[in-house]
This record gives C-alpha cells, structure tokens and sequence, in this order.
C-alpha cells in the first residue's frame, strides 16, 4: 500500500512517484484531467420492495467521494497505484437521471482496470478515524439520505432513513469502502482526451430489495391513525441493515468515459 499512502494525503502531483515505486511498467506516461459527471436515476414511479411494500421516493441524496481508478485489476489493498483521482465529495440527487460536473479526476494517462470510492466519510492514512467530508456533512453526517412514503395493506407510513457508511475498525485504513466487483467490466486506457468519465447510480436497485414489514408492524403511527411524522428507521433495524448492505455490496454504479 505504499502509492496510497502516498496518495490520500496529498494532491495528484505525488502519482507519478508513487507509480515509479510500485513498477508499473507504463511507458511515457504524463500528466492527465479528465471531467467527472455524476447523476442518479429517475424513481418518479414507485419502487416495489420486500413483501409487496411500495416505497414511493420523495427525497435520495447520496454523499459521493473521493474515487480512485487503479492501474490493477482489483482496487482495495490490492490497488498498487491510483491513475486517476478525485479528492472531493458531491451530493447526488439519486432521482435525478441528467449529468452534473461534479469536478476533474487528476493523474496520469495509462490503463485503469479498477476503481474504488468512498460515499462522502473518508479513511486516510494520516487520521485515526474515518471522517466526513463536506457532502456528508450537508447531509448531517449521512452517506445516504432517502424520505418516502411506504404503502402496505392499505396504510400509508412516511419513513426516513440516515444510513451511514464508513470504513470498519478492522480494515487497514486508507482503503475506500466501494470497489469494483470481480465480475464488473471496466478496461480503459485514460489518454488525457476524454470528454468526462460519467457515473451513474440506480437507487432503485438498492430499494427494492429492503424490509420494512417489521418496521412497519410496530410502528405505532397506524394503530393511532395519525401517520404524520415520518417514522425513523435505526441502524439496528431490519430495513437499515440491509439498504447499508445493498450500497456497498451490491449494485454498482455504470461508469462511462462519453456523459
């Protein structure tokens, strides 16, 4: 892990020296930026999730960043140096399907064959602890935020969820949360000449697969007839887990090199 150790800290200028360390073996490489777009996807019409539940979306931010595209085939502790990088973090409005520039990936031209980021709370070598950028901090310390309305057996119950994802104790710190999963296609080689790298988050596929049945069953709102608060999904919740779940492990999101 030496190139990241190198890299989190610091600005793009350290990638070239810290490629020379971990032998990457490109030959005349320089200096490359390339735009970076980010959007979500439209979720006008409701989302069917677990047990017949239908969550109808009002609000899905999303924190995202930093990213990293690695010149190895797996990112993680195996990404022996990021080719290109953005440091910041920008909210993503997950119901919004158009392309917005959130900044400019800056490194070196060459093959990148993986990727890895965080969403808005970031693990660097020089901290102790993981920490919020300003996207998350927007979102009050939130990875993710999605409002709604959940619809069961004929009762209608608004709910809020705060999901939170960060590095864990027992991972070598300095290493994203996200990385590209083994069977994700992603082999580009960066000339500098890209018109933007685009990527794009389908929320829909994180939703569809929550729970709320049990929230829902004893949420008291509905025996008492009055629905109006939203009712709060904690984090040792069924539904919470497994959004959390679904975020890191599951669906990730397109990355194209034409927004």
């Amino acid at each position: 892990m030496t190139s990241l150790a190198l890299k989190l800290p610091g600005s793009a200028l350290a990638l070239p020296f810290a490629c020379a360390l971990a032998g990457c073996g490109d030959v005349g490489q320089s200096q490359a930026e390339v735009p970076l777009y980010v959007s979500g996807a439209e979720l006008a019409r409701p989302v069917a999730a677990v047990g017949d539940v239908m969550l109808t979306i009002d609000r899905a931010e999303l924190a995202f960043g930093p990213l990293y595209l690695c010149a190895g085939a797996q990112a993680g502790e195996l990404c022996d140096a990021a080719r290109l990088e953005w440091l910041g973090s920008v909210r993503i409005d997950l119901r919004d399907s158009e392309p917005r520039r959130a900044g400019t990936l800056s490194g070196t031209t060459g093959r990148v064959r993986s990727w890895m980021y965080d969403l808005g709370i970031s693990s660097q070598l020089t901290r102790s602890e993981p920490f919020a950028l300003d996207a998350a901090q927007e979102l009050g310390g939130a990875s993710l935020v999605v409002e709604g309305r959940a619809s069961h057996d004929g009762s209608e119950v608004p709910f809020l969820l705060r999901v939170v994802v960060e590095q864990g104790a027992d991972v070598e710190r300095g290493v994203p949360v996200v990385r590209k999963g083994t069977g994700d296609a992603f082999n580009h080689d960066v000339t500098g000449a890209e018109p933007g790298l685009w990527v794009r988050f389908d929320a829909s596929a994180w939703l569809s697969g929550m729970d709320l049945r049990s929230e829902l069953a004893e949420g008291a709102c509905i025996a008492k007839g009055d629905c109006s608060a939203p009712l709060r999904l904690a984090p040792d919740g069924v539904a919470y887990r497994g959004l959390h779940n679904a975020v890191v492990s599951g669906r990730r999101p397109k990355l194209d090199w034409e927004p």
